[in-house]
């Protein structure tokens, strides 16, 4: 062959490559596809334009550089569409997709996120398999929808997960036993569900835990919260209400030092509010009304002393109120029983129930 001949042959293969490694890996090219075909009807128009085999180029997809693999689905129901001009603020538009979720999606098993959110008319189940193929997975947002069927187990397996936002859905069932495998889990978001039967104790060993969501669902027995310091050193919003929660508040709630929000208003919890409340000296918002408590309100709480919101009415406590609440100096709403001393809060309206 002639050397010029073979210089030809050489940028030949070379544009060859370059072209074919632009296609979509075949399995990320199905599972695209499938997802595509389970979706009825799209108002934001993002899935007319996936069209041919170059799906990193794709609206809401994103692809590794190295790997060519898919990494990302991000289609929310809520995003900001590009501006032309630098100086405005992209608008926010709000679209809609209609279907299901086809469980071809865990073919993508380099998949890091998928943000499907508020997309209001995805329905059916969350695919079974996806704890056993989507072993990348870091960040899974489904909240504002209509899916439904229970948590998969296999979830429990997604151990490089740091967000799970499946709120404001129609799920059933229990939270797997196991959700404590996730060591990475930052944010955890199951409310307004209808997910039933007790917290899993493992939940405990969530030890880089932010955020734990839980509200509006049918949850029993008992609070489930660390028995020694530093299990969750970084928890900041705790939030229990609107279920069906007995037993005490444990006294072990005094341990989460770092604690903005804690609430669990409207359950059937008894006893006393633990006198440990007054460790959370980051406390901002308590909330524990519409419950059984008893006894009086302990003089710790004073130790909260950023407290800024106190619902404690609907309960069996008795007066006074410590007179230690003048020194809550940041205190905005409260909510108390009509017995209560009131007259040494120091301002803010006051709701007298």
């Amino acid at each position: 062959m002639a050397p010029h001949h073979f210089i030809w042959f050489l940028v030949v293969i070379s544009v060859l490559t370059i072209c074919e490694s632009k296609a979509c890996h075949p399995d990320d090219l199905k599972g695209l596809n499938d997802f595509k075909v389970g979706i009825h009807s799209d108002t934001s128009g993002r899935l007319s334009n996936w069209k041919g085999t170059e799906c990193c180029n794709w609206p809401g997809i994103s692809c590794n550089s190295t790997t060519g693999r898919v990494v990302q689905i991000n289609l929310p129901g809520y995003y900001e569409e590009s501006s032309d001009d630098d100086e405005a603020p992209a608008p926010v538009i709000g679209r809609t997709m209609t279907g299901s979720i086809s469980p071809s999606i865990t073919l993508l098993t380099s998949l890091e996120l998928i943000d499907l959110s508020k997309l209001v008319g995805l329905t059916g189940p969350i695919p079974s398999s996806i704890g056993f193929n989507l072993k990348n997975l870091k960040k899974l947002f489904l909240e504002g929808n209509q899916i439904s069927g229970v948590i998969p187990q296999s979830m429990s397996n997604l151990t490089n997960l740091v967000i799970l936002n499946l709120e404001n859905n129609l799920l059933t069932g229990s939270i797997p036993e196991n959700i404590g495998n996730l060591q990475a889990l930052q944010e955890l978001s199951l409310s307004n569900n209808s997910l039933s039967g007790k917290i899993p104790n493992s939940i405990t060993k969530l030890h880089s835990i932010k955020s734990i969501e839980l509200y509006q669902n049918q949850l029993e027995g008992e609070i489930q919260l660390p028995t020694i310091p530093g299990q969750w050193p970084a928890i900041e919003h705790l939030r229990l209400e609107n279920n069906r929660l007995t037993g005490i508040i444990p006294p072990s709630v005094g341990f989460l030092t770092s604690l903005l929000r804690f609430s669990v208003s409207n359950n059937q919890l008894t006893g006393p509010i633990p006198t440990t409340l007054g460790n959370l000296k980051s406390l901002q918002h308590l909330f524990v009304d519409n419950n059984q408590l008893s006894v009086q309100l302990p003089n710790s709480i004073c130790g909260t002393s950023g407290l800024s919101v106190l619902f404690i009415s609907h309960n069996k406590i008795v007066g006074p109120l410590p007179n230690c609440f003048s020194s809550l100096k940041y205190l905005q709403q409260i909510d108390v029983p009509s017995h209560l001393n009131i007259s040494i809060i120091p301002r803010g309206p006051v709701r007298k129930m």
